[in-house]
């Protein structure tokens, strides 16, 4: 006879109890893994504009030197310094003139014009006279002295005295080599014109050269025009009649954004091409940054001092695109596309745990495909390869608290 068995409430209970424990003893699937990371729930509370679940590649920042290189365009432009004016040495009228065009190439000692001056035909004929007489050698200096004052060189004062015969008209040669412009004309007087756009020699004095920054906005014109000076008109003496530009330097003047102009320094190396040598790299340094901002492109202009040989056809207004090469830059790199643009500021994804969140960045210049990072991470934050891949196009992205 077998026997039976009672219990009450509080045995069974117990008994199912010591079973539970003695079942989860021998069961090693409750047992949690080691290797296995226990889920963040911090990344599931955060509003989905803020935070990520993902598995994309992360990436730490890398400390590196660059060499970047910074693209710009420009134009060939007149050396300003080798831009001089020819003034009229004699008041009186243009009996001849041997120039008849603008952009007409002149040179050193050629004869330009013949100026008839009464005034010095009279004392030319009073210094012969002087000559032939018994006058003493000081009358004879003082019309000497004056016929000098009156713009005679010695060298004609010689011609004169040794021929016996007045010389007039007198010639008037160019002593500068380039292509030639009038400056202008006015009620038959050759005049300075005011200030123009198309014109270069707006604010020239006589005999000299205006400032750079003039000489680059107010170049002449490229139509090849009849000059305005013609014979028959009446000069005065010492007034600027004619402009002669040498081009045998030009200046490549560069428009740099200031972002990128705030890496280069004068001396870097520039590799310039031109519109119409596209197959010629040309090869120089930056001479001359400006230092302040041109308000109409923006821009900072550098210049760059070319020797402009035949082989280079650096005609002015011929466009150029250059490559500048500063100096390397030691920084933190990103891949571009681990950084997101927002206009405003700029963001990648920091991996938190099992989650990414955003955090504004600065950064800095962009080098082929890397971006400098200055500002906005942390030592040992790892942010997403690709941040586009994270990207929800139906909502705002918000960026959490930055690293100072």
């Amino acid at each position: 006879m077998k026997k039976k068995w009672k219990y009450d409430s509080t045995g069974l209970a117990l008994l199912c109890g010591i079973m539970l424990l003695a079942a989860c003893k021998t069961k090693q699937e409750h047992v949690i893994p080691s290797n296995r990371i226990p889920f963040d729930l911090d990344g599931l509370i955060l509003p989905v504009n803020q935070s990520v679940l993902s598995n994309v590649k992360a990436i730490l920042p890398e400390r590196r030197t660059i060499s970047p290189v910074i693209h710009a365009v420009g134009m060939v432009a007149y050396n300003p310094n080798l831009i001089n004016n020819i003034s009229a040495r004699y008041t009186g009228r243009i009996e001849k003139l041997y120039v008849k065009y603008n952009f007409e190439e002149v040179s050193s000692g050629q004869r330009i014009m013949d100026i008839y001056s009464p005034e010095i035909l009279t004392e030319e004929v009073n210094l012969l006279f002087l000559l032939h007489s018994s006058a003493g050698k000081a009358i004879i200096s003082a019309s000497e002295q004056k016929l000098k004052l009156l713009g005679v060189t010695d060298q004609q004062l010689k011609n004169v005295e040794s021929t016996g015969m007045p010389m007039n008209p007198l010639p008037l040669y160019c002593p500068y080599s380039g292509h030639i412009h009038d400056i202008g004309i006015s009620g038959g007087t050759a005049s300075m014109p005011p200030s123009s756009e198309n014109n270069s020699m707006s604010s020239m004095n006589a005999g000299q050269t205006s400032e750079p920054a003039n000489q680059l906005e107010n170049i002449p014109s490229s139509e090849t025009s009849a000059l305005s000076v013609k014979e028959g008109m009446y000069v005065q003496a010492k007034q600027a009649v004619f402009a002669v530009y040498n081009t045998l330097q030009v200046w490549a003047v560069l428009n740099v954004y200031p972002k990128d102009a705030a890496l280069v320094k004068t001396g870097d190396s520039v590799y310039l091409v031109s519109e119409t040598a596209p197959g010629r790299i040309i090869r120089a340094i930056v001479n001359y940054i400006d230092p302040v901002l041109d308000a109409a492109s923006s821009t900072v202009k550098i210049r760059v001092y070319l020797k402009n040989v035949p082989q280079l056809q650096l005609r002015i207004g011929v466009l150029l695109t250059a490559s500048i090469f500063p100096q390397g830059i030691q920084s933190w790199w990103l891949p571009k596309q681990a950084v997101i643009d927002l206009g405003y500021k700029k963001v990648v994804f920091v991996k938190r745990s099992n989650y990414f969140t955003t955090v504004p960045v600065q950064t800095g210049i962009s080098a082929d495909s890397l971006i400098e990072i200055l500002q906005g991470l942390a030592p040992g934050d790892m942010v997403a390869y690709n941040a586009q891949y994270l990207v929800d196009s139906e909502s705002f992205i918000k960026t959490t608290q930055t690293h100072e």
